[in-house]
């Protein structure tokens, strides 16, 4: 992996936990695929979710991985959809 000029040797092994105070934190689609949130201020249908996330994970990673691509293009096609929408707009209130 290079981590700025250096390159330094990846350990799957390897797990960093982060925490916030923040009571809902938002991350990008491409952040949240590649990363396993848990909200502690969590109702049980939403840990049941989670759970069934990690264990699609665990036991169909190429299942999991093609979720989370989905969920990338998904984001993707909501921000092309909106800048066309916009598109539009400004054309109809250009023919004015």
């Amino acid at each position: 992996i290079k981590l700025g000029t250096d390159t330094v040797n990846y350990n799957p092994n390897f797990r960093i936990y982060f925490t916030t105070s923040l009571r809902n934190p938002h991350y990008p689609p491409e952040v949240s695929t590649k990363v396993v949130l848990t909200n502690f201020m969590i109702t049980q249908e939403g840990l049941a979710d989670q759970m069934t996330n990690f264990i699609v994970q665990h036991e169909r990673p190429k299942l999991a991985k093609q979720a989370s691509e989905l969920v990338v293009k998904i984001a993707q096609m909501a921000g092309s959809l909106k800048a066309i929408e916009d598109e539009v707009l400004k054309m109809l209130r250009e023919s004015k």
